[in-house]
């Protein structure tokens, strides 16, 4: 492996995060983040260019239900939690203003 991120530039990231770590863990950030860099430079090398940057999402439709009013069997039980109604209406607190 040839590091592209070296052990002082590791070092001085920590310092002026003012973290602190011991060297066992600096080294192990050290093969971590190279590790995590040359995984990148494996991507640089694959060939996207008639790959379209959206190319994995799907278009599909998402599920709908139709909008029409139905009945609901137990509405009554409903109404009876209710804090306040109107026949066979749930009066709700305005939230929106004109």
């Amino acid at each position: 492996m040839d590091p592209k991120i070296n052990l002082e530039e590791i070092k001085k990231v920590a310092q002026l995060a003012k973290l602190s770590f011991k060297e066992e863990e600096l080294q192990t950030f050290f093969e971590d983040i190279n590790n995590i860099v040359s995984h990148f430079a494996k991507l640089e090398e694959l060939d996207l260019e008639n790959v379209s940057p959206t190319s994995h999402i799907s278009w599909s439709t998402p599920p709908t239900n139709p909008d029409q009013p139905v009945q609901w069997p137990d509405y009554q039980k409903i109404l009876e939690r209710a804090p306040r109604v109107s026949g066979n209406y749930v009066i709700v607190p305005k939230i929106v203003d004109k």
